[in-house]
């Protein structure tokens, strides 16, 4: 939530979430020495850094550890509580040892837990915008429920599929490739009536794949996605150029 997110309250009461976060800095926060109500995180990250992070169950308004939400602040720095690096987590599981964990039928989490939860947002953001847009996650229009469930499955095996090949692809060093070879082609285009044919028109065409085996101008099926298309162009009508990449 933003850190202005309000509830009623009177003048001498905490009103919205960074005023929890403020009033436990306040009153406990001593430094990494003596950090009172919040507890240390180590947080890790992909690139290998490691960093030291605070989490705090703040209490205020509709929110603690007893009741339906719980306000989770987790921070880089307690005293000064940075916009950039702080967020204000709302979350309805429940707090270890607490009432309603014995009662609840979701899992118990720590404020360990509820940090680890929402760093896996940023991945879901990075991604949700490419699968939307370019995978065409959207683009089902109106049809049956099953018809809408099972275009949302060839999204995500897309997905799945480009997000191999990129990670596959930083590991050899080399970005992704379409294996073309040029070759010479003539294409007939109509049979006179004596029997006789017509040529068609002649020219260069940047064969996509000549076949399923692997060969010097076909990478393995796996790496070189786009080749498995080849198949799909081998019964093509007279006018499209076999194996041709349009």
């Amino acid at each position: 939530m933003r850190p202005s997110y309000a509830w009623w309250a009177p003048p001498e009461q905490v009103g919205n979430v960074w005023e929890a976060a403020l009033v436990s800095t306040v009153s406990s926060w001593g430094g990494p020495e003596q950090p009172g109500d919040w507890v240390g995180l180590e947080r890790s990250f992909r690139d290998g850094r490691v960093q030291q992070w605070w989490a705090l169950e703040a209490e205020g308004g509709p929110y603690g550890p007893e009741r339906s939400e719980r306000l989770v602040v987790v921070t880089t720095d307690p005293a000064t509580l940075p916009e950039r690096s702080t967020s204000y987590l709302v979350t309805n599981l429940p707090a270890p040892d607490s009432e309603r964990a014995q009662k609840s039928q979701h899992s118990v989490a720590d404020l360990a837990e509820v940090a680890r939860l929402y760093a896996l947002r940023s991945w879901i953001e990075q991604s949700y915008k490419q699968v939307k847009n370019s995978l065409g996650w959207a683009h089902y229009q109106v049809r049956k429920d099953i018809s809408i469930r099972r275009h949302w499955q060839l999204v995500c095996c897309a997905f799945s599929f480009c997000w191999w090949a990129c990670a596959e692809c930083e590991d050899i060093g080399s970005p992704p490739v379409v294996v073309l070879k040029d070759v010479r082609y003539s294409s007939i285009a109509a049979t006179e009536p004596d029997g006789g044919e017509k040529t068609g028109r002649e020219g260069v065409a940047s064969i996509m794949a000549e076949g399923t085996a692997e060969d010097t101008f076909l990478a393995p099926a796996v790496r070189n996605a786009p080749a498995l298309l080849e198949s799909v162009y081998r019964t093509a009508p007279a006018q499209r150029v076999p194996g041709v990449a349009r």
